[in-house]
């Protein structure tokens, strides 16, 4: 059997730790390597989706004696490459302080007393988000979040899990592969973040007239499906049809406004039997949203821009760790590989996951659930 795939800046005490592996053995192996360095406290794991996962993965982790957190992903990103197979394994230099919010879909949609107020006057700036993409109350979970540290923490992170559109256990900490729930993990690195998602308007504002959670019934009155169609066939090369809507709807989001940052980007991606949609994500009732469009260069420029924004000060950066919407990979195909180019440096290690909603920061002081968005943050010290 292969043994794990070494890559540079995987060895030493300097320098980003990390591997790729892509086997059941040679992930094992690789996690205990990188859990055994001196300088390591802690294990990001982030893996795509494998048939089987649960059986060998679940008693795993609950045998390491390192903390470790991550999640199932569409797809992981290793340096300047997309893999649908293996895992990409992090070492962390702080030990992580992780909490697991259990019930992501529960009738209580109130987190605030899971969560550890004092994490940031114990010195923690950064915390890693992934919440199982498929639970209901994610949007709750980030207001959550915002009322407890409001911008003393910087987030990222994303949705975990696969693109079946089915809940499966898909978040990773000591207590095995759980679901439906949330695992933020503290450390005290500072990261510095960047934003962009490079969709622009076409059509709206439409006033979203009746919506229950991440279902958009109403769009001015109108059935959500009746409205969002009649925009999309003004643009699109074919007309929109609900038995294969998400084929042409990936190139067509929704766009939340906000006064003074990005637009909240949400995927449309199912018709419901009433004339409704579906989306990834909440839009809360009495919001005005835009449709929107992207181009391959738009999209490509915008993942640059979070770079740029992430790297913006002489700081040294050790390592970058991007959280990319799966569904830009959807829309961009064979481009894609430029959007990680527009991302990665050649001097530094760059590390992450294609996400099913992405968790950050923006620079302004806003912590949301975006959709097909690019995330990238830099690491003074990984």
């Amino acid at each position: 059997m292969a043994p794990p795939q070494c890559v540079h800046g995987c060895g030493g005490n300097r320098g980003m730790n990390y591997k790729y592996a892509d086997t059941p053995e040679s992930i094992r192996m690789a996690v205990r390597e990188v859990a055994s360095r001196d300088a390591v406290e802690g294990i990001l794991l982030c893996a795509a989706p494998d048939d089987g996962l649960d059986e060998w993965l679940d008693p795993f982790l609950r045998e390491l004696d390192v903390s470790v957190f991550g999640g199932v992903f569409p797809e992981v990103i290793h340096d300047g490459e997309n893999k649908g197979s293996g895992a990409v394994i992090c070492g962390l230099s702080s030990e992580p302080h992780v909490t697991t919010i259990r019930g992501l879909s529960g009738a209580d949609p109130d987190y605030t007393s899971t969560l550890d107020a004092d994490l940031p006057l114990d010195g923690y700036e950064t915390a890693f988000v992934f919440v199982d993409a498929y639970a209901t109350n994610i949007q709750e979970f980030i207001e959550s979040l915002f009322r407890t540290y409001s911008v003393e923490l910087n987030f990222i992170g994303g949705g975990a899990g696969t693109l079946e559109a089915e809940q499966h256990p898909c978040l990773f900490t000591n207590e095995g592969i759980i679901e439906d729930s949330a695992v933020m993990a503290a450390v005290e690195s500072p990261v510095t973040l960047g934003v962009e998602h490079g969709w622009r308007e076409i059509a709206g504002p439409f006033r979203v007239t009746d919506a229950d959670g991440s279902t958009l019934r109403r769009l001015d009155g109108q059935p959500a499906f009746s409205a969002y169609k009649s925009a999309v066939d003004e643009h699109a090369e074919s007309e929109l049809a609900a038995d294969d809507f998400f084929e042409t709807a990936k190139a067509y989001p929704f766009g939340i406004a906000r006064m003074d940052g990005e637009q909240i980007v949400r995927d449309p991606f199912e018709v419901t039997e009433e004339g409704g949609l579906d989306c990834f994500g909440a839009i809360p009732e009495g919001e005005f949203v835009h449709v929107l469009k992207g181009e391959p260069e738009s999209l490509i420029d915008a993942a640059r821009r979070a770079k740029t924004e992430a790297r913006d000060s002489d700081t040294p950066v050790e390592g970058l760790f991007f959280f990319d919407c799966i569904s830009r990979v959807l829309y961009l195909e064979d481009k894609f590989e430029r959007e990680l180019s527009a991302v990665k440096t050649d001097d530094t290690p760059m590390i992450g996951a294609l996400t099913i909603g992405e968790i950050a920061n923006d620079g302004y002081g806003h912590l949301d659930y975006y959709n097909k968005t690019a995330v990238v943050g830099a690491a003074e010290e990984v």
